[in-house]
Formats: structure tokens, sequence, C-alpha cells
């Protein structure tokens, strides 16, 4: 039995008693693990319980939220510290429900701030960027492993496993089984070079000359840009399959993006970002015409970010019933909010 599963083993019996506690001696390949939890005091001694590991068998880091915010960013490099100088063999990503971090919205936090006398104009301007502030508890543990597992300071063997503990019971329910990843990633990279291997060998692909009138210029191929994991499932796929797919094919609505609308100038990015209730979700017509949605704040600002969205995109406020240009979601908002109470 590997450690992950081993760990899910042992919580299952979580609430009897004597705690179950695994023998490290029996999971030395995979310890010790090294964990990313919240710094929520209430984890103190419930995170140790929980995964059954004794604490001198995994490196425990913490930071608020266990937010992690980019492939590079400064956990990111604590967690490769952990690997390659305290030898962590596995990480974990463990979130926590009642989170107060989820719970805390942008405005919120400036009042808060204001308390400790810190001004707004001496904060970052995108709040909700610079401190990662998310919506769900679930969807900030996936988050954190696709920053972690596509960083290039954290080892390719390394599984990155994503878990989310039950604050009052201390019941762990998976996320992602990054043993499942590696698996993936190793089958569909073999599958790839094998191909690639059997084409060379057998002289089985012949590129076009640059004088060929069917040859088509490198900047004009479009590669399809996978989220974490579709890549790895599509591995298979051979190389004139891929360049087919383009970004405009028709998904299901959680996973596709508007297409772009001319360019947003960069100045009025930070402005539409700011009008944005990150406690909200919204609907948008795209420059398509197609209806997206609804989505939670944190996409349709990664939409203003991307530029697929611009001032005068149709939106609309889930329970409102008005659609609005994003210029004027500001007003939107404060009419609902004004009929609320």
């Amino acid at each position: 039995m590997r450690l992950l599963d081993a760990i899910f083993d042992s919580n299952q019996r979580f609430n009897q008693a004597p705690k179950s506690t695994l023998a490290p001696g029996d999971f030395e390949e995979g310890l010790p693990l090294v964990a990313l939890t919240c710094i929520d005091a209430r984890l103190n001694q419930l995170v140790p319980d929980a995964l059954g590991v004794p604490e001198s068998h995994f490196i425990w880091l913490r930071n608020a939220g266990n937010i992690i915010t980019s492939p590079m960013s400064s956990t990111v490099r604590s967690l490769a510290l952990a690997c390659a100088v305290k030898g962590g063999r596995e990480i974990l990503i463990l979130g926590h429900t009642d989170c107060l971090v989820r719970k805390t919205g942008t405005l919120e936090l400036l009042g808060k701030f204001a308390a400790l006398g810190i001004e707004r104009d001496r904060m970052p301007e995108n709040l909700q960027e610079y401190f990662g502030l998310f919506a769900s508890e679930r969807q900030n543990v996936l988050k954190a492993v696709e920053h972690v597992r596509a960083s290039p300071l954290i080892g390719p063997r390394v599984p990155v496993h994503g878990a989310l503990v039950d604050i009052a019971t201390g019941r762990l329910e998976l996320l992602v089984n990054g043993y499942q990843a590696l698996s993936v990633a190793t089958s569909s990279a073999s599958a790839v070079m094998a191909k690639g291997s059997e084409a060379i060998s057998g002289g089985a692909v012949a590129l076009p000359s640059p004088e060929s009138k069917d040859s088509l210029p490198l900047a004009e191929i479009k590669f399809p840009q996978f989220k974490i994991g579709e890549g790895m499932a599509r591995g298979e796929a051979t190389l004139g399959e891929m360049s087919a797919r383009t970004a405009d094919k028709p998904h299901p609505a959680q996973t596709t993006s508007p297409a772009k609308p001319p360019p947003v100038p960069a100045a009025d990015i930070p402005n539409l970002k700011r009008l944005v209730d990150l406690a909200r979700h919204y609907r948008i017509i795209g420059a398509d015409g197609k209806h997206y949605g609804p989505v939670p704040a944190t996409v349709l600002l990664r939409w203003i970010t991307d530029g697929r969205i611009d001032a005068e995109t149709s939106v609309q406020v889930e329970g409102s019933s008005a659609w609005v240009k994003l210029h004027q979601l500001g007003e939107a908002l404060h009419r609902l909010g004004a009929r609320r109470k």
C-alpha cells in the first residue's frame, strides 16, 4: 500500500480509539511527506491526527489559506527546498473547510487593513490577485496543485497530492491523486516517444520543404492550450490531430473561454477588475455571441486579464435579470445590493 492510500485508510478510523498511526518503516519510499496547510490554529493538533503520520516524519509548511499564486512563488520555493534539502518524497496540499481566508472578501480585507492603519494607496492595486483570495476551498487546492506540478523546481518523480480536511470531523477528502498523474504522464510520454521513434526509423513522416506550396509557416500553426491533466490524457494523439484543435472549438460552459475581442488597453484592465465583487457569480455574452457561465469571480477576473472580455462585454450578475456592459458592473452590483437590503 502506498503512503497516500495508507493515510486515507488510517483516516477512516480517525474517530476510533486508540487513534490509528502509520508505521513509518512501512512507507520509507514516501517519507518524509511535505505538507502545505493553512495557518489556522485549529489545524495544530488536527493535521497530525488526521494524517496518521508522526510529526517527525512529515515536513509541515504553512501559510494563510494554503495559497500558491504561481509556479515560481516563494511557497513553491519552500516546497522545492523541502524536497531537495530535507529529502521530502511526496507533497500534499491540504486545505480545510470553514477557511477564514475564503470567507474574507476584498472590501472586508480593506477594512481590516484600515483598522491596522494601512492606507489603501499603500497596498497592491489588485488585492485579489496579490493575496490569492479564493471563493472555494476545493478550487484553491486544485489551483495550488496545478502550480506546484507546473513548477520546474519540483522533480518530475515527486507525487503532488491534493486533499481537504473537514475542520469539524477530521475526515479527509481526496481531490488529486498524485500517483495517477505521474502514471498517466509516464505512459503518455512513453507512447509519444515510441511513436516518434517509429516514425523516424520507418521514414513514415515526410516534412515539406520550405519551397513547397503546401508548406505551412510555423507562425500560422495554432497549438492548443490544455489545462492540467488534459495534455496527459491526450498524449497519444498525433501532432496532426493536436494542431487541428483550435482554441475557439466549442466546449462545455465550465471549461471554455469567450473568444477574444479587440485588445483591451492595458490601463483599462485594473479599472475593470476593481468592479468585480468576488462573492458573486456572473454570466457574459462573448464576442462570438455565445453565452458563458455562470462562472465565479475568479474566472471573470482571469478573462479580463487575458483580454477575453472588455468594457463593452455584456455581463449579468447571478440573481439579477438585467444585462449591463462590463464598465457598468459597479452600478449594477450597487443596485442589486440595495434591493437585497
